[in-house]
């Protein structure tokens, strides 16, 4: 049986973070990807400012970049001007090429088309025959992850996000619309690429049904004027319900521990942090992540955050408008005053 330091299930941004710092400290590492290409992922593609300094990607394979964002409400929109130029979208494609080149020059093993379907204490089964031992097993595998599964780790909350990938670059700025009355607690988005749009909204299949989440998506969609005949709606989940990422030999990163936020969907900030601070474990048993708590931290603010709007019911809609309004004056007395 081929056997390895460390298996690592899925090569998203954990995965390849992971696998790239555990063979730069001499580990032996393989690298299993189901998809025959690595990064193509069903993502808006939005990074934040600690996207931006965590990975100093390169300004050819960015999106565009953006020094503001437009809120819309149903009654008003405010244009928040940031510090710098702290957000960009980036295609998840070249986002995981770019790490997978840089993965290659380790000499980590990594195999595409490889599908894990078994996952035992000490081995995974890849492609329902071939058997291959582990050390150390790093599930990075997603929202529907296998190694959550084999664990036994339940997942309660989770949400989902559906979108439209426009070609074309009709739109420039950086927005998002929260509307009470269509999207609940939650939002829609216009992202602009290099040279299409992603248009999406987002909810929790408690409170929103993914039938309703759709209608009222399309609703909006046509309110705006956004054309989507003969593109293919993309959906995919988003699982913010973490408990634990750490279970004997066997570690979860990413979406597969629950790590994205319920609040914005953000989760490759996450994901890159995680994938890290597992191999740092793996590297020193001894080893207590500090960022992975820092993490959490934010993770509950975010989930206070969404109760709190998702417990004020009908008066979301005066809330919004409050914030977006208060958010206007603020913008206004730190400009002229």
């Amino acid at each position: 049986m081929e056997s390895y330091d460390v298996v690592i299930v899925g090569a998203g941004p954990a995965g390849l973070n992971c696998a790239q710092k555990l063979s730069e400290a001499g580990k032996k590492v393989l690298l299993l990807e189901q998809n025959k290409i690595i990064g193509p992922k069903i993502c808006a593609g939005g990074l934040t400012g600690q996207d931006l300094e965590y990975l100093k990607l390169p300004d050819n394979i960015l999106g565009h970049k953006f020094n503001k964002v437009t809120i819309h409400t149903p009654l008003q929109k405010c244009k928040i001007k940031l510090d710098a130029f702290s957000i960009c979208t980036i295609d998840r494609k070249d986002l995981g090429q770019w790490q997978f080149a840089k993965l290659k020059k380790t000499g980590a093993a990594v195999r595409t088309k490889a599908r894990v379907t078994k996952i035992e204490k000490d081995h995974v089964i890849v492609n329902g025959t071939e058997k291959i031992g582990f050390k150390y097993l790093v599930g990075a595998d997603g929202s529907a992850s296998l190694a959550r599964r084999f664990l036994g780790v339940k997942t309660d909350i989770i949400g989902i996000a559906i979108q439209y990938i426009i070609p074309g670059n009709k739109y420039k700025d950086f927005e998002y619309f929260v509307d009470s009355s269509l999207f609940k607690a939650w939002y829609a988005w216009i992202f602009p690429h290099k040279d299409y749009v992603s248009v999406g909204t987002g909810g929790d299949p408690r409170y929103v049904s993914s039938k309703e989440l759709r209608e009222n998506f399309a609703k909006w969609l046509s309110q705006k004027g956004i054309d989507v005949s003969g593109l293919e709606i993309q959906g995919c989940p988003i699982n913010f319900d973490y408990r634990g990422n750490k279970f004997g030999n066997i570690f979860l990163a990413g979406d597969a521990a629950g790590l994205a936020s319920g609040l914005t969907g953000e989760g490759i900030y996450q994901a890159l942090i995680s994938g890290e601070e597992i191999a740092k474990s793996i590297i020193d048993e001894n080893y207590v992540s500090d960022k992975i708590k820092k993490l959490l931290k934010e993770q509950k603010k975010h989930h206070r955050i969404l109760n709190f709007f998702i417990k004020s019911g009908e008066l979301r809609k005066v809330e919004f408008e409050i914030i977006i309004f208060w958010m206007k004056i603020h913008w206004f007395l730190k400009n002229y005053f």
